[in-house]
């Protein structure tokens, strides 16, 4: 199967200019999302992508506070058309549809051009193979050493410039599935890659996101939702101190959706009846549920 297929700038190609600014800067924005091919083949539309208005806006913004000119979405749809035909032909029938949005190609320094024509990339991977016993088993977090950046302009975007993760996700092998970021306070923050959640009880809570991190699509889902779950949301600072209060924890991002932990550190955590049923209600195969709880378009 093929590892993976790039478009950019409409062209089937896997280079991009040594002077484009997402490379020598970072002067972009990216978004991760699930995309599947429809099992209805008499639909409009042959492929769907999970959650795809909400990553789309997203991005859209990022841009819109960079002043990076963004492209017609008639135009993103037609590269997103073309590249999920493409591999589908190839022999991916679902997976990772990721979007790059860079200011383009310009000269040295930071000041750019107005108007510059952005670079428009998209790449499409096979399923990433995650041990599904997980979702029942729970995965396993550690505290990271490394900080957060915090930017009160881009706070909650998904911009180019992930330095932070890298570093962290340095820090451990296999024996652990995420790190999680504390601030200067021992705030918790987020992942290097994903959104956290604690549940004590019945009632739901999330750090607040603030200066720093990203405001993930999955957990603008999960809160939009919670109430199908859970008796009240809270979102507020979650202190290191109080972490051993809660009764349950879970990580959310668009691509492993929700998935338990068993363990932070020296916190042991359950997997009790309203965390199993938020799994299941993600986890669907049926095409008209998917459609419907994964805002598949």
């Amino acid at each position: 199967m093929t590892k993976y297929i790039s478009l950019i700038n409409g062209k089937f190609t896997d280079s991009v200019p040594v002077l484009d600014r997402g490379l020598a800067y970072g002067d972009g924005f990216f978004e991760t999302m699930f995309w599947t091919s429809k099992a209805n083949q008499n639909e409009s539309k042959q492929f769907g992508v999970e959650f795809w208005h909400q990553h789309l806006n997203r991005i859209k913004k990022g841009c819109k506070i960079l002043k990076i000119k963004f492209p017609e979405d008639k135009t993103i749809l037609q590269h997103r058309e073309r590249i999920l035909k493409k591999s589908f032909s190839s022999g991916i029938k679902s997976g990772i549809l990721k979007i790059i949005i860079t200011r383009g190609v310009g000269g040295r320094g930071y000041k750019f051009e107005r108007n510059m024509e952005p670079t428009i990339i998209f790449l499409t991977f096979p399923s990433p193979k995650y041990n599904e016993k997980l979702y029942t088993t729970g995965i396993k977090a550690r505290y990271c050493k490394s900080e957060l950046s915090c930017n009160k302009d881009l706070f909650g975007l998904k911009h180019l410039n992930r330095l932070d993760s890298v570093l962290a996700r340095s820090e451990w092998e296999e024996d652990f599935f995420e790190g999680i970021f504390l601030d200067k306070k021992n705030n918790l923050l987020e992942g290097t890659m994903t959104n956290i959640f604690f549940i004590k009880k019945n009632k739901l809570y999330t750090p607040l996101i603030f200066e720093s991190g990203i405001n993930g699509v999955m957990r603008e889902i999960v809160i939009k939702r919670s109430k199908l779950f859970f008796e009240k949301l809270v979102v507020r600072k979650i202190n290191k101190s109080i972490v051993n209060d809660f009764d349950q924890m879970f990580l959310t991002n668009s691509i492993i959706k929700i998935l338990p932990v068993i363990s932070l550190a020296n916190k042991k955590f359950k997997i009790s009846d309203n965390l199993k049923s938020l799994v299941e209600y993600f986890n669907v195969n049926e095409p008209r549920e998917m459609k419907k709880k994964l805002e598949i378009f």
